[in-house]
């Protein structure tokens, strides 16, 4: 986008707040010196216009009117009485707000007393590294806006910027020290403080330089983003009033039918919820009782016998409160103010819910989500790039862990792999995003790391913010329906007018040119045409609660106020009256199950092997373990990973990956299973006995492990063989998945009946299979597994067919999921899945990324009048909620394979 700031200086004087940027600065507890200079470049159209937006983008979204209360906890109180919330209290909500899991300075209401301060310290903030970054960086003073951000490079001028908003930073964490008690916060905070003084600056992975980088990319980007959405709406309301006035002069046969169109487009809603889960769903608001919550009663009361034998084990530190599911397992809650916009859903739009949604493997949220979000597969070009949580890339020698400043590498990530996103996709449209990532091409945005950062503290931050946007939008959206109706009838009006009274006719003419103005002038302030929303609340603290303890299940809990926010959401579109021409699609990212036990790999398996063979294995772990705090990776000065025997990497509880460097064929290329059967660490000689690494890792484990997952030969996207391995009960099981395009081949190395993804089991936790289902399934395993040959690829079944399959087994899409865990080559060498119960490395009673059944069951659903499906689509991939979306909104038919699309659309599913 090449736009000179020349052609905004009429806007170097809107207001942030209600008042002007000079106003807005003099009110801010800013240093006197930068208060001065900030006041003194105002007069500059280039400085002025955009720090205003930037300001914009923070002040207006996230302070203005809007008040910071627990907007669900007032709406609980105006539905149940003090004495019915009671029996509900927990952890999150308890009667006396001083005892809520809420910040200290919440008064009874739930506001905050402190956030009109924090809000004037954070636009402090921003205006100082503004400031300090104006003039020095090759983009705030230039004409032109880049048509994609371009994050710090180790250049001398970079450097320097580095260097001086580093001053700034350290300044501000030095004062913030000094307020805190000791402790781990003061301590990390202290070790930063550290790290900027002058002889550590070449220490590498220095932490003040590594935080330092990432603000600056935060605040250039928000700059870009905000200024880039200000240039685009501004030239969309320019360009339809040229081409609006055109029309009407030049054939306004075509500018009716627009008009017309525009009162009856098509919108659509994208939501994607980070941990909803299908079966959980439908079982909370069944009439009669549910098969699904009375197993997960059933695997609760058995929790000991889960435990793991002949190793050490440790408990998470917190006891789930599962009092409410035991209640609701055998006697469903038939109260209709519990979950009401699901129990709507599942009434009126049964068919358009998924039955099996799927998460991809592994099912984590920073793999899954921007599947969900652009319907990019992983791997390919234009996937997302994105295997896991955490990876090792071979060829820049860089780790990546996502739970800490890495976070601000995704949508970089994303953009090199030429990932397309939702929102440049729909560029045309009028677009709004409401705390989901991937968003540089969106026309409006609420930030999703300042929704994470804040949302915890200050409950419902995000939605109440996004929803405010909308409601207005709301309104507009009626004004433009009413204004669209009067042009039309005036068209047509005009039309009849006779050429033999030009009087008459030109007074008509200024009158409709007046209204076309108006019309544009508001045009891009109306409800958009798409939306996407993200909610991330239900996984976030399920991890610390349990995924079904009260605090999430209970009509005080998550899910409950997930479902208020629905419903405030789809209001705005009832009460705007185009309800009826709206799509609304949501998905999960993955479930989750209980943690009752946790075991350690790296003493099971790392600290035993040490032991055994006297050897010293130099192990570096690139995650924190689920329930610490975050990593902090220098985005130039990261370290090397070249001298390293085993990086490991584990998230959520679920998924414990393991990168080895012995290939025969260089550092660089994923060693195969033969290879890791021979495998040594890199400071023993030749003539010490290899270890056989896929043996000790499945036989140390034991029954913690489901089962690990390693290549058996090379993996593209376009073919993969792979070896499943799990010792139970001490006898080992090896397992083979072979893929050739769309066709896979599922088989035990000993010729026996394969039964790692347990295909001939029935899933305990849906309703018992009919005859008919008995049936299909008989025939299906019969036809996937007894009969195909390894020699005759045409007879393995292909990726629908085993879709179908396994949909009737514990583990919906098990064998399509795996063939494909290592298209991307970054997706780790060996991937270890913990059994039922077991956490790896965590502290928390909450997992996912595993191959529970739990995991797996990904809510993804579609409502509203478009859906008019007459059967239920049995299984799809939480992958195909971006292509359905966008070909009910374009009308371009989705062919996987093709433009970027990973996934198909479901649309002629729901439609007919």
């Amino acid at each position: 986008m090449e736009v000179g700031a020349a052609t905004s200086r009429d806007v170097a004087l809107f207001t942030v707040g209600g008042v002007t940027l000079n106003s807005l600065v003099l009110t801010l507890p800013l240093e006197a010196d930068i208060k001065a200079r900030v006041i003194s470049q105002l007069a500059n159209p280039v400085y002025a216009i955009q720090l205003g937006h930037l300001l914009y983008s923070f002040y207006d979204k996230y302070t203005g009117d809007v008040v910071n209360e627990d907007i669900f906890r007032q709406a609980l109180f105006d539905r149940y009485s003090r004495s019915e919330l009671y029996q509900w209290e927990h952890g999150l909500f308890q009667l006396n707000p001083a005892s809520d899991a809420q910040p200290k300075n919440m008064d009874d209401s739930g506001s905050s007393e402190s956030a009109s301060v924090l809000n004037r310290q954070f636009m402090a903030t921003l205006v100082t590294l503004y400031d300090a970054l104006f003039g020095k960086d090759k983009w705030l003073h230039g004409d032109e806006i880049p048509d994609h951000y371009l994050y710090l490079t180790n250049s001398v001028q970079d450097q320097e910027t580095v260097l001086t908003v580093q001053n700034i930073l350290i300044q501000k964490l030095t004062d913030y020290s000094q307020s805190l008690e000791d402790g781990d916060i003061k301590t990390a905070l202290l070790g930063i403080i550290e790290d900027a003084k002058p002889e550590n600056q070449n220490r590498q992975n220095n932490k003040a330089q590594a935080i330092t980088i990432s603000l600056i990319d935060f605040v250039r980007l928000n700059v870009m983003k905000g200024y880039r959405q200000f240039l685009l709406e501004k030239a969309k309301t320019e360009a339809l009033n040229d081409w609006l006035k055109a029309q009407f002069s030049d054939d306004p046969t075509t500018l009716l039918a627009y008009l017309e169109h525009q009162n009856q487009r098509p919108l659509a809603v994208q939501i994607t919820v980070d941990g909803l889960q299908q079966g959980l769903m439908q079982g909370l608001v069944s009439e009669t009782p549910s098969p699904f919550l009375q197993q997960v009663k059933r695997d609760e009361q058995q929790a000991a016998a889960m435990a793991p034998k002949g190793m050490e084990v440790s408990a998470p530190n917190h006891v789930p409160n599962n009092a409410f599911l035991f209640e609701v397992a055998d006697k469903p809650l038939r109260d209709p103010r519990y979950l009401p916009f699901f129990r709507k859903l599942y009434v009126n739009n049964h068919n358009g819910v998924v039955e099996f949604g799927v998460s991809t493997t592994p099912t984590i949220s920073v793999r899954n989500l921007p599947i969900i979000q652009t319907g990019a597969n992983v791997a390919g070009d234009g996937g997302t790039g994105i295997p896991n949580f955490h990876f090792v890339d071979r060829q820049r020698d860089r780790a990546y862990y996502f739970f800490g400043n890495d976070a601000i590498q995704l949508d970089r990530l994303l953009d090199q792999n030429d990932a397309k996103t939702q929102f440049e996709r729909l560029a045309p449209m009028v677009t709004l995003n409401c705390n989901a990532q991937y968003d540089w091409y969106a026309q409006s945005s609420f930030d999703p790391l300042i929704n994470l950062g804040v949302g915890e503290a200050i409950r419902d931050f995000g939605e109440q913010r996004c929803l405010k946007d909308l409601r207005k939008r709301g309104d507009i959206e009626t004004e433009l329906h009413q204004l669209r109706q009067s042009l039309i009838k005036d068209i047509v009006a005009y039309q009849g007018i006779s050429w033999w009274t030009p009087f008459t006719r030109t007074t008509k003419r200024l009158a409709i040119q007046d209204k076309l103005d108006q019309y544009a002038e508001k045009s891009q302030r109306g409800l958009p045409d798409f939306v996407m929303v993200y909610n991330p609340w239900p996984d976030h603290f399920a991890h610390f609660t349990g995924p079904f303890a009260d605090e999430i299940l209970s009509p005080t809990g998550e899910l409950n106020r997930l479902d208020y926010w629905l419903g405030e959401i789809e209001r705005v579109y009832q009460q705007a009256n185009v309800y009826d021409q709206t799509l609304w699609g949501m998905a999960g990212d993955h479930g989750l199950t209980p943690i009752h036990h946790i075991v350690s790999p790296e003493k099971q398996v790392f600290e035993a092997i040490e032991s055994d063979y006297g050897y010293s294995l130099n192990v570096r772990k690139i995650s924190s373990d689920e329930g610490e705090g975050p990593k902090i990776t220098h985005t130039f000065n990261y370290p090397s990973n070249r001298n390293v025997d085993i990086i490991v990497a584990s998230t959520a509880g679920g998924n414990y990956m393991m990168d080895l460097f012995n290939s025969t064929r260089g550092w660089s290329t994923q060693p195969v299973y033969q290879e890791l059967t021979v495998w040594k660490p890199q400071q023993v000689q030749h003539n010490e006995p290899a270890i056989d690494l896929i043996h000790e890792t499945a036989s140390r484990l034991g029954d913690s492990l489901d089962y690990l997952a390693v290549r058996e030969t090379d993996c593209d996207i376009n073919t993969c063989t792979l070896r499943l391995v799990s010792v139970k009960n001490g006898k080992r099981h090896d397992e083979i998945i072979t893929r050739k395009g769309s066709r896979a081949l599922y088989q035990s190395v000993d010729g026996t009946l394969p039964t790692l993804l347990n295909i001939e089991q029935i899933n305990p936790y849906v309703a018992p299979m009919n005859d008919r289902e008995k049936r299909e399934k008989s025939a299906l395993i019969k036809q996937c597994v007894e009969q195909a040959e390894a020699a005759k690829p045409e007879t393995w079944c292909d990726e629908q067919t085993w879709q179908q399959l396994t949909r009737l087994t514990p583990r919906p899409d098990s064998v399509n999921q795996l063939a494909h865990l290592y298209d991307e080559d970054r997706a780790g060498t060996i991937n270890l899945f913990p059994a039922q119960g077991i956490g790896y490395n965590t502290k928390v009673p909450g997992r996912h990324a595993g191959e529970h059944f739990h995991e797996k069951d990904a809510f993804i659903g579609f409502w509203g009048t478009p859906v008019n499906a007459h059967k239920r689509i049995h299984s799809a991939v939480n992958g195909s909620l971006s292509p359905t979306l966008y070909e009910y909104l374009s009308g371009d038919q989705v062919e996987v394979g093709k433009n970027g699309w990973g996934f198909p659309s479901l649309l002629k599913q729901l439609t007919h």
